[in-house]
């Protein structure tokens, strides 16, 4: 049972409507029906009526909501003791791939703006393999990236979320966009990222399974100049559904429809074991929240944790 769904249902009992919720918590209407739907089966009762004043606990759910409402002031109070904004300050540098950039730090800044203003953070932007060794030798704190073979027994890892991944192309380029095998992709360039790259790998995978060779235009830059080179027209990027939502409405890129889907990406925060205790474990904590909020905020076959 999550402890965010708790708050929810306390939410719904106070403000008994499902959109006045939503606008409180910065939730979809659809995410808060589902956290009651999720509690409710979990518990095998109905929890609240629907009535002409809005939303109200049934007999089982005023029980429900007591209990409730001592774990949710227990979990925050513990929540309090480990990561007390008192005791939190000071400077953070943070390594963070692009693809974080639009989906996970606005939440992330205004979570440490509002409850730790004594941290400050300064960002660097890269692909992932390059900042987990700016990581190893104390040029950042925290990585917010990709998962990746990197990773090693200095590092520990806190999961933030998972990506689905998906093709998209200019319209003018006239790509198949239904049902489309990797051998229909390879008739076109295909944007790609460095050699080397975990990102590069998982592109040579999936065309290497169906034994097609495309023309690859790698990329030294990481997903937003992708994006560019797509838009323009000059080949196909793989790319996380989320961060592509805004061109996608405006018809700049269409998403192709794949026969064989590609891969979805798990994303964490890394930081040195021997920092563990300190200002990286925290902020790598809150990052983990902010990236539930983030999930729940859009359809669950974008994103999920």
């Amino acid at each position: 049972m999550n402890i965010r769904f708790l708050e929810t249902a306390l939410w719904l009992a106070k403000l008994k409507s499902i959109k006045a919720t939503a606008e409180k918590l910065c939730l979809t209407q659809a995410a808060v029906s589902s956290r009651i739907a999720n509690l409710e089966q979990d518990l095998g009762a109905c929890l609240f009526t629907r009535g002409g004043d809005g939303f109200e606990p049934t007999s089982a759910g005023i029980t429900f909501l007591e209990h409730a409402e001592r774990i949710v002031s227990a979990h925050q109070a513990l929540r309090a003791s480990m990561l007390d904004s008192s005791k939190l300050s000071g400077s953070l540098r943070i390594g963070m791939t692009s693809t974080l950039i639009p989906t996970i730090l606005p939440g992330l800044v205004d979570t440490l703006r509002r409850g730790y203003p004594g941290i400050s953070i300064s960002l660097k932007t890269e692909l992932t393999e390059k900042l987990l060794k700016e990581l190893e030798i104390g040029r950042v704190d925290l990585v917010l990236g990709a998962d990746n073979e990197a990773v090693h027994e200095r590092f520990e890892v806190v999961p933030l979320c998972s990506f689905a991944m998906i093709f998209v192309a200019s319209p003018k380029l006239g790509v198949d966009l239904v049902d489309a095998l990797p051998e229909d992709l390879a008739q076109y360039p295909i944007i790609g990222y460095p050699p080397g790259t975990r990102s590069q790998a998982r592109l040579d995978r999936y065309f290497e399974s169906c034994g097609t060779r495309p023309q690859i235009i790698h990329v030294s830059q990481a997903v937003p100049t992708n994006l560019q080179l797509a838009t323009s027209g000059i080949g196909l990027a793989a790319v996380p559904e989320a961060i592509v939502q805004r061109e996608i409405a405006a018809g700049e890129l269409v998403p192709v429809k794949l026969k064989h889907p590609f891969v979805s990406v798990n994303y964490q925060a890394v930081f040195l074991r021997d920092q563990g205790q300190g200002l990286a474990r925290a902020v790598a904590a809150l990052a983990r929240d902010v990236a539930a909020n983030y999930c729940e905020s859009v359809d669950k076959r974008i994103a999920w944790q």
